[in-house]
């Protein structure tokens, strides 16, 4: 039944209905999440996203022509490509053309291969969430903060980009995460907040995440994402950007709205948080992965995916390196980034198996975002969808 086509006094009444008797079981009450997502459940009618690659296609070619949206996107589903397609420069002095295998910056969507790393490193046994960051820098100034709260970003900790930012006086020589940490031991810049007290978006935390990782491995962590992701898992056009890595000479370099090109900052050597390069062809790769459980056993992914916050009926809630959300009554896995003229969007929905990959070298009023193109595949109805996104 399609709810779009029913008059409003029968759509209000069938909900009025509803809640009226939900609300009679005063024994298990449903939460106002459930309510929506039971209201919704007509609404998931998707089975295949083929129908829709015409839409999708008119969409970015539209940001591209009208909005100046320079990329490359993918849209896949079960393991094939439904849509793909690239405009723009990839780098505008040469003019070399973008295309679906240019590496572009990930920005803050390399934080899901940082928890990735930690999550292959529990399962062999090397590490537990609730290990302490004292175990591994034993002199870190900060107590009461384990593995799971970097994960979940409930450390509290000070944003490593600000601190930095105040004491460091020389701007034109990178630092790195081994600085960014002795700089906290030494200076010690004020906490948020208290070891999880609540939710704060911590830079900080998964560049912590990556020396661990270091620190447990042996490696340095280009080399264990090099031999542990990128190259069991195909993803030829990913890398970890290191100050002499020479496949930046191929990649997408960033813009600002007038075409400036952005250059380097002293905090591109810090990672973790940042400084992944890959293609939304490798992107692919790396979710059907996921997907197939080629990476990771089902247990962590399904724990990595469930919300850590404490107000579970928050619209929005965050895992291990991703973002969730409800669209109407379809679970929505995914992270965006911005660093430096770029621009990024992953997005999964585990229960039809899609893939949607959108990465941007160029920095424009008009984006594609993630709403638009989640009412491509899963119309919602104008009331229903102001209703699901003040949850």
């Amino acid at each position: 039944m399609n709810i779009n086509y029913l008059p409003k006094k029968i759509i209000f009444s069938v909900l009025g209905l509803f809640l009226f008797v939900a609300c009679q079981n005063t024994k298990s009450r449903p939460t106002s999440t459930e309510i929506i997502k039971d209201t919704l459940k007509s609404v998931h009618q998707f089975k295949s996203i083929d129908k829709n690659a015409s839409r999708l296609k008119t969409y970015f070619e539209k940001l591209a022509h009208k909005s100046g949206f320079s990329g490359a996107v993918l849209i896949g589903q079960d393991g094939k490509t439904v849509y793909k397609d690239a405009f723009g420069f990839a780098n505008l002095q040469n003019k070399s053309l973008l295309t679906t295998a240019t590496p572009f910056q990930l920005a803050s969507v390399s934080k899901q291969f940082t928890s990735a790393s930690i999550m292959l490193l529990k399962e062999k046994g090397l590490l537990n969430y609730e290990d302490s960051v004292q175990k591994f820098f034993p002199d870190f100034p900060y107590h009461g903060i384990s593995i799971r709260l970097l994960l979940e970003h409930r450390s509290g900790l000070p944003n490593y980009i600000y601190f930095c930012d105040s004491y460091v006086k020389d701007k034109v020589k990178p630092i790195n995460n081994a600085f960014a940490i002795s700089l906290m031991k030494v200076v010690k810049p004020p906490v948020y907040f208290p070891p999880d007290r609540r939710f704060d978006y911590s830079n900080t935390g998964y560049m912590i995440l990556a020396s661990i990782v270091e620190k447990v491995s042996g490696v340095p962590f280009a080399s264990f994402l090099h031999s542990n992701i990128f190259k069991p898992l195909g993803m030829n056009d990913t890398y970890l950007a290191t100050e002499d890595d020479q496949r930046k000479q191929r990649s997408a370099s960033g813009y600002s709205r007038g075409r400036r090109s952005v250059g380097t900052t002293f905090l591109d050597g810090v990672i973790g948080d940042k400084d992944i390069y890959s293609s939304v062809e490798d992107l692919f790769k790396w979710d059907q992965a996921l997907y197939d459980g080629k990476l990771l056993k089902d247990q962590t992914l399904n724990e990595a995916f469930e919300p850590k916050g404490k107000k579970a009926e928050a619209r929005e809630n965050y895992g291990y390196g991703w973002r969730m959300f409800y669209w109407g009554d379809v679970k929505v896995i995914y992270h965006a980034g911005w660093w430096e003229g770029f621009q990024s969007l992953l997005i999964r929905i585990p229960e039809d198996r899609i893939t949607i990959a959108v990465l941007k070298n160029r920095l424009v009023s008009s984006a594609p975002a993630k709403d638009s193109i989640l009412q491509s595949l899963y119309p919602l109805t104008k009331k229903i969808n102001q209703s699901a996104s003040k949850r």
